[in-house]
């Protein structure tokens, strides 16, 4: 092995301690040129010659010179950070990769999937490769001092991002009484962390002194807006710290194990990453994903590729992209973002886009702790088509990224666009209409949506890869809209989130009827009341009503009691107090509390409005007496024939609605 050095430490280096060596190794040498090179290692030609980089003359040089004397030769390159500028001469060299190269290493799988998306290199030419983390393991020890101590080591630059992260410390410090923040290095941005409460500053710390300076911390973090690799995180890992680190450094996907040995925050999101800071204390670092960045491990890897090169199949990303994923956006919104986390939990790697001006779903932030990256932009004008011009320009660079777009619900700018760009772009997509090909629905408004569907959706869904249905009901749906030009249709019921359920312990049952979910006019709340009126089931019976106000008045009346919108823990605990749910709605494509009532082991009672027929007797017709009937019934049978009579639905519900292989299903289609 021999090393030849073209270049110097720069001031950047230097501002960070480091200094350069007078002397060198034996196999180590300092050139300018090829030329210099050829003179000073003899046998030059007879190598591999490693080149790791592109954007200076002395690696073009080498090129020409291997690819004129047949010379075997390869490219080791980070992420590069996708700058217009430089994406032809990345272009251009990918071009001598894929004529001569007998492969190209990208460090991390961000550069790798770089190397084939960004600059065009073939397949069958890339592998993934790590940085080495030299030193021994720091087994996670009980530290020597009080409190959790976080720590920064790097430049104090704009693309280290210091300044988010001072923003973040400056929101998370309140919640952290005992914690303390260590910055090590310095830059021009030293002023950032002035008037901060608890910062300790390290100053310029020598590579050869950073063990010694992560010692006695706890968890390290690099908000860089972007790093090719961001060795601090091998640093911090190796030394035993929990890990926070930004989408955009190339070492967070694989070392960084979301929720369990750290986080992964968007870039420059202050709230994330002050959020993310104060979870931390509650994670354990964990060794196992600095395996990958062992000496043996990257060397065996470097060498099994050059002598058995398997063609690169990349990882599989899925682009979701809905209007709104709003906390009060009813069950769309919640299933979107519980989609989105089950799939980020299960390894895909997953991007959701839409539309911000309301408070975000509560899942949502379980999404970007569990990895997926979480794209918010703002409306613009007009506000009724929910149009975004920030989107509009985004959301190119995304659907290019994707390996499959999945669109939810219609008449929207977000699914138009999204669905023109798939389309120019050759990506394909799938989309779930949610209810909004229900024919009952479609009279809300039926000029602004028959117009939107002549002009856009229509198209939008016949030109689909497959469309999901969650139900039977809602597949016919879509065949009477779409006639014999309608896609590929594929049944896949909406997911419960199991474990949350799970996680409220059983409770009494009061002689309860449950409602939950919107109040909106299709939810048949009128006709609710008016069954409850017929029913007259005495005084030991109350409605309760829990949801958000969505356009209709709610029922009045003895032992009726309305309360606001529920969720999380409060939903499960409702759904496991209650003795019924009902659901009196006109029409729904699935109806997923059904789901979560089932799953809490909680009897219910549908109008046919909704597609569940499994419930027999208590499925009913859209209709006050119908209603009421049923409401009757059920309030005569004792708990145990309850129990007994919808034990099969409880049971079978396990199976059906476990949220790890439906997202499985969704990703597969």
């Amino acid at each position: 092995m021999e090393v030849c050095y073209f270049g110097h430490y720069d001031a950047y280096r230097a501002a960070l301690g480091w200094q350069e060596p007078e002397t060198l190794p034996p196999q180590e040498r300092r050139i300018a040129t090829l030329r210099e090179a050829l003179a000073a290692i003899p046998d030059y030609a007879e190598r591999l010659i490693i080149l790791t980089g592109y954007a200076e003359k002395v690696y073009w040089e080498n090129v020409r010179f291997c690819e004129a004397h047949n010379v075997p030769w390869c490219l080791i390159a980070e992420k590069s950070q996708g700058r217009a500028r430089s994406w032809p001469l990345r272009r251009l060299f990918a071009r001598h990769v894929n004529r001569s190269a007998v492969a190209a290493f990208g460090l991390g799988p961000g550069a790798v999937d770089d190397l084939v998306r960004g600059w065009g290199v073939r397949r069958d030419k890339v592998a993934e490769l790590a940085y080495v983390t030299p030193g021994a393991l720091t087994p996670a020890t009980p530290r020597p001092h009080t409190g959790f101590r976080f720590v920064f080591a790097g430049a104090f630059s704009h693309r280290k991002a210091v300044d988010i992260l001072a923003q973040a410390w400056a929101e998370a410090a309140p919640h952290l009484p005992d914690a303390t923040l260590r910055v090590i290095g310095a830059g021009p941005l030293e002023a950032a962390f002035e008037g901060l409460p608890r910062v300790e500053r390290f100053g310029v710390c020598p590579p050869e002194r950073i063990p010694e300076a992560l010692a006695d911390c706890d968890c390290g973090i690099l908000p860089s807006r972007f790093d090719g690799w961001g060795m601090a995180i091998a640093e911090y890992a190796r030394a035993g710290l929990t890990l926070i680190a930004t989408q955009t450094c190339g070492a967070a996907e694989p070392l960084i194990r979301p929720g369990r040995n750290g986080f992964i925050v968007p870039p420059e999101d202050v709230a994330d990453l002050a959020q993310a800071m104060v979870d931390a204390p509650g994670l354990r670092s964990d060794p196992v994903p600095l395996t990958a960045t062992a000496p043996a491990i990257c060397a065996r890897k470097f060498l099994d590729h050059l002598a058995h090169p398997v063609p690169y199949d990349p990882p599989r990303r899925i682009l979701h992209v809905v209007a709104g994923c709003w906390a009060d956006g009813g069950g769309l919104s919640e299933l979107v973002a519980a989609t989105v986390l089950a799939q980020a939990q299960s390894g895909f790697r997953v991007t959701l886009a839409f539309l911000g001006g309301q408070a975000e779903h509560p899942l949502v932030r379980d999404c970007r702790r569990a990895g997926a990256t979480v794209w918010v932009f703002p409306r613009s004008r007009p506000h009724c088509l929910y149009f975004s011009w920030a989107l509009f320009r985004a959301l190119p660079h995304l659907i290019r990224l994707a390996s499959t777009v999945r669109i939810y619900s219609l008449w929207t700018f977000p699914v138009w666009w999204a669905a023109l760009l798939a389309r120019f772009y050759a990506v394909p997509y799938a989309t779930a209409p949610q209810g909004c090909l229900d024919p009952v629905r479609r009279t809300y408004g039926r000029l602004r949506k028959a117009l939107a569907w002549h002009c856009f959706d229509r198209r939008a869904l016949r030109s689909a890869a497959w469309l999901h249905a969650t139900a039977e009901t809602e597949a016919r749906w879509m065949r009477d809209a779409l006639g014999p030009d309608c896609p590929p249709i594929r049944v896949i019921p909406n997911g419960v989130d199991g474990a949350l359920l799970d996680s409220i312990p059983e409770q009494p049952r009061s002689q309860t009827f449950l409602y939950l979910g919107r109040l909106h006019p299709l939810k048949g709340l009128d006709l609710l009341a008016e069954a409850w009126r017929l029913a007259d089931l005495g005084p030991d019976w109350r409605l309760l009503i829990a949801g958000p106000a969505d356009g209709a008045d709610p029922p009045s009346g003895s032992n009726i009691e309305v309360i606001g919108p529920l969720y999380g823990v409060d939903k499960a605990r409702a759904l496991k107090s209650a003795a019924c749910l009902v659901l009196p709605s006109r029409s729904e494509n699935f109806g997923i509390v059904v789901a979560e009532a089932l799953w809490c082991r909680t009897p219910v009672i549908s109008t046919k409005g909704a597609p569940w027929p499994e419930l027999g007797d208590f499925w009913v017709d859209v209709s006050a007496e119908a209603i009421a009937d049923a409401l009757r019934r059920f309030a005569a049978m004792s708990p145990a024939d309850r129990e007994a009579r919808f034990a099969p639905l409880f049971d079978a519900a396990r199976d059906r609605f476990a949220w790890p292989s439906i997202a499985r299903a969704l990703a597969d289609g």
